[in-house]
């Protein structure tokens, strides 16, 4: 988050106020969202319980078990670029730090 505030010059000063803890834990929790949401957009609950019933076919059941481990796989290695990421404690770190974190997107 930053806060900016107008000088009377009309320039406008900002001063980050990102927490690197926490810009971590809302990371991680956007990264297992979106995994959250591929899965169920490739393979809803219904099939996923269908599957598991035995009601889809053998290849049926094996695209979607193939898609969900996909999508965790991925979600995996970007959970774990995010756990790599780590600051130092120094406030002229932490900037930077919070925008590595948050450049740990899903595309």
């Amino acid at each position: 988050m930053r806060e900016c505030t107008t000088n009377l010059d009309g320039t406008e000063t900002c001063i980050d106020t990102r927490v690197f803890s926490q810009i971590k834990t809302l990371q991680l929790e956007y990264i297992r969202e979106t995994a959250k949401q591929l899965i169920f957009a490739v393979a809803p609950e219904y099939k996923q319980r269908n599957a598991a019933l035995g009601l889809l076919s053998l290849e049926e059941t094996e695209e979607i078990k193939n898609h969900i481990q996909t999508i965790r796989t991925i979600s995996n290695q970007k959970e774990a670029q995010i756990q790599a990421i780590v600051w130092d404690g120094q406030e002229a770190t932490r900037v930077s730090a919070c925008n590595a974190v948050e450049a740990i997107v899903w595309n």
